[in-house]
C-alpha cells in the first residue's frame, strides 16, 4: 500500500472530533434531518441540540448498536457447541477464527493508514513507524525464541484491555466536549463510574485463576490471580459511584438541564459489554477475548472510514482500504490458527503479533488533535473549546 495518499487540506465543516467511539443519540432520532455538524436538532428543556460523532444513524450503527456482536459470538460460541463441536476445542478455533480473521486484524491493518498512509503522521512520529516497529518485530522473534511467549501473552492482553478502555474514554470525553457536558462535578463522576466499572469487571475475570490459564491446546499463560479483597473495594466503589451518578442525573432533569444522551448509551453500551464478559459468562480465553474485542472493532472502523472520507481527497480510498484490511485479516487469520493447532509453526505469527502490540502503543498518540492539525482541521474541532477537567 502506497505511502504518499493524495491529502485534504480543504478543511471541513464542523461533523467530528477524532480518535474514540460513541454513542447514538436519545430516544430514538429527531425528525429533524442531521444538523451540519452532526446535531440532531434541539433536544432536552434547554433547547440545546444533541451532538454527535458523525450522524445519530452512524453512531447509532458503529459506535453504540455494533455491541451486539458480542452477543453473536457469544451465540456463535454456544451454537458450535450444540452442533457436537467439542467446547473446549473446534467451536473455539471456529469462533476464533471468525472473530480475528473478519474483525480483529482487519482493524489492526486499518492503523496502518494513519500511520503510514498520512503523509503528516508518518513525517511527525517517522522513527516509530520505520525503525521502531521493526525492532519491535525483531523484538517478537527474540521473546519467542526465549521461550517467554506465555508472558507477552499476558502483557498483550493487559496492555489491549487499557487499549480498549483508553478508545472508550476518548469517545466518551467528545461527547462530553461537543454537548458542553464539562461541569467539574459531571467531569469527576463520569470518570469515576466509568473507570471503575470498567476495572471491576475486569479485575473480577482475575481472580480464582488456576496457576496457569490454557490459551489453547498445550499453550499457557500465567495471568495473576488477584485478590478478593482488592477486586470486592473497586467493585463497592463502582455501585457508590454508580448511585452518585444515577442522583447526578436526576438532580440534572429536576433542575431542567437535560441529559448527554449520546455519553449515556455509550457508557452503558460499554459498560454492560464489559460485564457480560468478565463478569456474566465463562468461556475458555480465545472465546472471551472474541467477546471483549469485537464491539472495538466495528467502533474503530466505523471511525477510520469516516477519517479516510474526510482526510484523503480520494473517491473510494476508504472501501478499497476495508477489502485490503479484508485480504490482511483473512492472511494473518489463517496463520494465527495455523500457529494455535500446530506450536512449531508458532513463529510465523510473531511478526502479526507484535503489529498488535504496535498498534496498541501507537493509537495513543496518532489520533490527538492537540498534536495533530491536520486531524482538526480534516474531522473538525469539538464544539467547545473549553479543557476537559479530569
Amino acid at each position: 500500500m502506497a505511502r504518499h495518499l493524495p491529502q485534504n487540506d480543504a478543511g471541513a465543516s464542523d461533523p467530528a472530533p477524532v480518535p474514540a467511539l460513541s454513542p447514538a443519540g436519545g430516544a430514538g432520532r429527531s425528525n429533524r434531518p442531521d444538523g451540519p455538524d452532526g446535531s440532531d436538532g434541539p433536544n432536552g428543556s434547554d433547547g440545546a441540540p444533541v451532538r454527535w460523532l458523525v450522524s445519530a444513524r452512524y453512531d447509532m450503527v458503529f459506535f453504540i448498536g455494533s455491541c451486539v456482536i458480542t452477543w453473536l459470538f457469544l451465540g456463535l460460541y454456544h451454537l458450535l457447541g450444540h452442533v457436537g463441536l467439542a467446547p473446549d476445542g473446534a467451536s473455539v478455533l471456529i469462533t476464533y477464527f471468525v472473530f480475528t480473521a473478519l474483525f480483529d486484524h482487519p482493524h489492526i491493518f486499518q492503523t496502518f493508514s494513519r500511520t503510514h498512509g498520512d503523509d503528516a503522521e508518518f513525517r511527525r512520529h517517522r522513527r516509530t513507524h520505520t525503525w521502531g516497529l521493526a525492532a519491535l518485530i525483531a523484538a517478537g522473534f527474540v521473546i519467542s525464541a526465549a521461550g517467554w511467549s506465555p508472558q507477552l501473552i499476558v502483557f498483550a492482553a493487559i496492555f489491549g484491555q487499557w487499549h480498549i478502555m483508553r478508545q472508550h474514554w476518548g469517545f466518551i470525553r467528545i461527547y462530553k466536549r461537543r454537548n458542553d457536558d464539562l461541569a467539574r462535578w459531571d467531569n469527576l463522576v463520569d470518570g469515576a463510574v466509568f473507570y471503575l466499572g470498567m476495572a471491576a469487571f475486569f479485575l473480577y475475570d482475575y481472580t480464582g485463576n488456576p496457576r496457569e490459564t490454557v490459551i489453547y491446546g498445550a499453550l499457557k499463560a500465567p495471568f495473576p490471580n488477584l485478590p478478593d479483597l482488592l477486586v470486592d473495594a473497586v467493585w463497592y466503589g463502582f455501585c457508590v459511584a454508580l448511585a452518585i451518578y444515577a442522583a447526578r442525573q436526576l438532580w440534572r432533569v429536576r433542575r431542567g438541564r437535560r441529559l448527554n444522551t449520546p455519553k449515556l448509551l455509550f457508557m452503558t453500551a460499554a459498560l454492560s459489554t464489559h460485564g457480560l464478559v468478565f463478569f456474566f459468562t465463562a468461556t475458555p480465553f480465545l472465546v472471551a477475548e472474541a467477546l471483549e474485542t469485537a464491539y472495538h472493532n466495528v467502533q474503530y472502523q466505523g471511525f477510520i472510514a469516516h477519517y479516510q472520507k474526510r482526510r484523503f481527497a480520494v473517491r473510494g480510498l476508504a472501501g478499497r482500504w476495508l477489502l485490503w484490511a479484508m485480504v490482511y485479516g483473512a492472511i494473518v487469520g489463517v496463520i494465527e490458527i495455523v500457529a494455535l493447532y500446530w506450536p512449531s509453526c508458532s513463529w510465523l505469527f510473531v511478526p502479526f503479533a507484535m503489529i498488535v502490540i504496535y498498534h496498541y502503543y501507537v493509537d495513543g498518540k496518532i489520533w490527538r488533535m492537540s498534536t495533530a492539525p491536520e486531524l482538526a482541521q480534516a474531522l473538525g474541532a469539538s464544539r467547545s473549546s473549553k479543557p476537559l477537567r479530569a
